[in-house]
């Protein structure tokens, strides 16, 4: 067993840091991801024309929800759309999510983006632990959170 937390150990270290960023949510407030230090959180990027994007946000919504009081952040950042067709996407659907708007896509740049929707995993320590291109189940979701807490265990 050993071994195996030593392995663990030697990837930890190799593990890449999230880019940050400062971006503003839909009440006009600016959230910047190195402030969330003492949370893990997922960051799904999205747009409302993607289909995949808009068949997966009621289960980001549903794990956002069941574990919001634990330790986990929803960030639904907005690719490349303005405030007010988001705006309207929220209202329609019901979201509550925190969305985040990346109107020149400067952030999504940054992460690497290729397609939507795309999910990163970031944990309280500011790296990236696992990462999802292409639309989630509810249990793929549920999975990718276990991913917190896998890696909270070998500390």
């Amino acid at each position: 067993n050993n071994n195996n937390i030593e392995n663990n150990s030697s990837k930890d270290n190799e593990k890449m840091l999230a880019p940050d960023f400062e971006l503003e949510s839909m009440d006009g407030t600016k959230l910047k991801l190195s402030d969330l230090k003492d949370k893990n959180v997922i960051i799904n990027f999205w747009a409302t024309w993607c289909g995949y994007c808009v068949l997966e946000m009621p289960d980001l919504q549903k794990l956002n929800d069941k574990y919001k009081d634990e330790d986990l952040i929803v960030l639904a950042v907005n690719v490349g759309e303005t405030k007010e067709t988001v705006q309207e996407f929220i209202e329609e659907n019901e979201l509550n999510l925190i969305v985040l708007l990346d109107e020149d896509s400067a952030v999504a740049n940054n992460y690497g983006l290729r397609s939507f929707p795309s999910t990163w995993a970031v944990n309280k320590k500011g790296e990236i632990v696992t990462g999802y291109v292409g639309m989630m189940t509810y249990d793929l979701m549920e999975k990718l959170y276990e991913y917190f807490n896998q890696e909270w265990n070998l500390m």
